[in-house]
């Protein structure tokens, strides 16, 4: 009898323990308070977009803290759509703070991906600059993965308008320039083949083919007696370069004294000077070009005119890629560059769709002559 009475004791115990073992094991249930969440900073009413300022922050989102009326870890995602129902959305980032940014390069992704240009020349379907849209934004709070009931929420849609600056167009704000002479190869003293001057800001550029001769600026396509001589800078105030002088001929043209070759030909009315700097050099380099991938055995490219640059090289079927600065494996231009710009590229050449997509030759090998033609946006192999 007292074993039995024992047992019962023992087994009546066991339960008691386990029943007050269950009772400390609380169970939370999340309940979303009222207030949700929402975004408590004031928006601009645009967005201005450039890539000169595309390391800034656009928009800091801020927003409040959520409440799930339980103690818990609460995560935050920023997400964007370009249709104000987020049929498809994409999510910028997640953080358990109460704010993200979001930079002006991201900005800009978003213009592109909206079709947006920062040309000039550009419009949409309705004749308008092509540069300005809408993008959406939303908050998802949530405790957990936040998929289960109640362990999430959503905030109110937000619209943001980019507006994605214009480039000054080629002569914009500025009176055209025109250049004529011997010295310039490719115009001579005639009209027909003026060398025609870019302008940004007061600043006027154009890249040149220049031998020792004469030359004079012109303000009017057509007019001779728009000439602006030596002379005429001089008396301006302006600091000229020394490759040239005063031709002391019957016009007082400039005279260039310098080494023949290609320049970029700069009038700067900000700063009151004329200045002349050698044309950048392309370099080729790589296993099919026999100069392997070393900068010691870099092929340096010919310029023959302003921005077309030629070379004869042996060839074999192997990868190489063009750069731009002597030395620096950061100024590489590889196949989807020049795909993206546009480019016809000879059938010889392929994307190696290696790690730094280079070109591969994929032709019979041997010597060609490569031209790379940045007018005419072509590359060629003969």
């Amino acid at each position: 009898m007292k074993r039995l009475l024992f047992i019962i004791i023992t087994v009546c115990s066991v339960l008691a323990f386990q029943s007050c073992e269950e009772d400390n094991e609380l169970i939370f249930t999340a309940v979303p308070s009222d207030e949700g969440v929402a975004f408590v900073n004031n928006f601009a009413n645009e967005y201005l977009l450039s890539e000169a300022t595309e390391d800034n922050i656009a928009e800091r989102f801020v927003w409040n803290e959520a409440d799930f009326g339980v103690p818990a870890n609460i995560s935050y995602d920023l997400q964007t759509s370009f249709t104000e129902d987020f049929a498809e959305f994409e999510t910028l980032g997640t953080t358990t703070e109460t704010n993200l940014g979001v930079s002006v390069a991201q900005m800009i992704e978003f213009a592109e991906l909206l079709g947006l240009d920062d040309d000039p020349n550009t419009t949409d379907e309705d004749g308008n600059p092509n540069n300005t849209g809408t993008v959406y934004f939303r908050l998802r709070a949530y405790v957990g993965a936040g998929t289960g009931n109640n362990t999430d929420m959503l905030s109110d849609i937000t619209s943001l308008n980019i507006r994605w600056i214009e480039q000054m167009p080629t002569g914009g704000g500025c009176d055209p320039v025109f250049a004529l002479g011997d010295a310039l190869l490719d115009a001579q003293w005639d009209w027909g083949s003026a060398i025609s001057f870019g302008c940004e800001s007061d600043v006027w550029s154009a890249k040149v083919n220049l031998t020792n001769g004469t030359f004079r600026f012109f303000t009017t396509e057509g007019d001779w007696d728009s000439g602006l001589n030596y002379p005429y800078f001089e008396g301006e105030g302006y600091t000229i370069d020394a490759n040239f002088e005063n031709a002391a001929d019957g016009d007082s043209n400039f005279q260039f004294t310098g080494t023949p070759g290609i320049y970029t030909l700069t009038i700067d009315d900000n700063n009151k000077v004329i200045t002349l700097e050698p044309s950048g050099s392309v370099f080729v380099l790589g296993g099919s070009t026999f100069g392997e991938w070393t900068w010691d055995n870099a092929n340096e490219m010919t310029e023959i005119s302003p921005d077309v640059y030629e070379l004869s090289l042996e060839f074999s079927p192997d990868t190489f890629r063009f750069f731009t600065t002597e030395g620096d494996w950061g100024s590489g231009l590889n196949y989807p560059y020049f795909v993206a710009e546009g480019y016809t590229i000879d059938e010889n050449f392929e994307d190696a769709i290696d790690g730094d997509n280079n070109f591969r030759f994929i032709g019979t090998p041997g010597t060609y002559t490569i031209t790379l033609d940045f007018n005419n946006q072509t590359i060629t192999l003969q």
